[in-house]
């Protein structure tokens, strides 16, 4: 809703609203102008209303001098001229009596008169309330008109923003497949040895450009299972998980490699130097696309393991590494009154299971182990 305009006297200081003193000024003549009507009518009813007492003393007074002259000349009359003058005065009675009654209808006609301006006068005053709502729908919606068109601005100026960092990512990809190409016909020139490193730090250096927040770490000559490793981080800084990246530079693929990595994951499993205590893990390898993908399910466990001597705790945004012993052991206690695998129960014997529990949870491990 619009705020209305205030102007200041120059004289007194006082400050008011300009919509205010028009709307009371127009009030203010209207209400005079009517009331003026309304005093005048008043008055000439009152003065008309006067005069018609007035003229029936007279009359009363002319009737009761007719009856005393009828009186006094009664006896010397006839009966005929006390008829005439009778009615004579009956008709100058009607019509005294209609002259009244047509002053009383013109009184009643400026009564209506002064209803029906009454009537105009509150019409005048919806009129002005109709047109200052009109004036606010107006001015809401040319806010409305204005604001569209600001956001119109903002949206516009924010795709240009978006499509300008997507040029740079364009151009910083672009000049990343330049140094790859670089790189490739520098190890091509070299020895497989040499080939194997330069392939290996185009991988960490494409890694680091695509994920700068990450720490992209290598794996040292001779180390198994992996040419560097990816530390996933959040927007904390906490570190939520590892991916290992292995590359290989050949012609033909073979599909020998796949259970070699799965034999080396399920080695590193079952090594206490990684996983401690070791949890064997069984790795399952799929097509899709043309790419093999190996698949690891990692079910939830009853134990507390230390991964490489540390201890992490699993949540939806990764693994946060816990070194405080309190943490530690918090989290040894909700495992130990979530699972019953370690719990020893004297009085539980085998009629208290039911045995076709037995037969289902066979059922469900087959499912998702085939060869179990």
């Amino acid at each position: 809703m619009p705020q209305p305009t205030r102007i200041t006297c120059p004289k007194c200081g006082h400050e008011f609203a300009v919509e205010d003193v028009i709307s009371r000024q127009i009030e203010e003549k209207y209400r005079a102008e009517l009331n003026l009507k309304i005093t005048g009518i008043e008055n000439e009813y009152a003065a008309k209303e006067t005069k018609l007492s007035l003229k029936e003393a007279e009359l009363k007074k002319l009737q009761s001098d007719i009856d005393t002259q009828v009186a006094a000349k009664l006896k010397i009359e006839t009966e005929k001229k006390s008829r005439e003058i009778r009615t004579e005065v009956t008709r100058q009675y009607e019509e005294q009596l209609k002259s009244l009654t047509e002053t009383n209808n013109e009184s009643q006609k400026q009564l209506t008169d002064l209803r029906k301006a009454k009537i105009e006068n509150e019409q005048l005053k919806r009129k002005l309330d109709s047109q200052k709502q009109e004036l606010e729908v107006e001015y809401e919606q040319k806010m409305t008109l204005q604001l569209k068109s600001e956001t119109d601005t903002i949206s516009k100026r924010e795709r240009d923003r978006v499509e300008l960092k997507l040029k740079e990512k364009e151009e910083v990809i672009s000049s990343m497949k330049e140094q790859m190409e670089v790189m490739k016909r520098k190890a091509e020139q070299g020895s497989m040895q040499l080939q194997g490193e330069v392939q290996e730090l185009a991988l960490e250096q494409m890694l680091r450009y695509a994920f700068p927040f990450d720490l992209v770490s290598e794996v040292g000559k001779g180390v198994r299972g992996a040419d560097c490793i990816q530390t996933v981080r959040n927007s904390f800084g906490q570190e939520c998980g590892k991916i290992i990246f292995e590359s290989k530079r050949t012609k033909d693929f073979s599909e020998d490699w796949v259970e070699k990595l799965k034999a080396e994951i399920a080695n590193l499993s079952n090594n206490p130097n990684k996983l401690d205590s070791p949890y064997l893990l069984f790795p399952h390898e799929e097509q899709i696309d043309g790419k093999w993908i190996i698949r690891i399910q990692v079910p939830c466990s009853s134990q507390v393991h230390r991964s490489g001597g540390e201890v992490f705790l699993r949540s939806e945004d990764g693994d946060y590494r816990l070194k405080d012993p309190y943490q530690i052991a918090g989290l040894v206690n909700r495992k130990l009154s979530f699972y019953t695998e370690q719990r020893v129960i004297p009085w539980l014997g085998m009629g208290d299971l039911r045995p076709d529990l037995f037969d289902r949870a066979r059922t469900l491990f087959r499912v998702q182990r085939k060869n179990h």
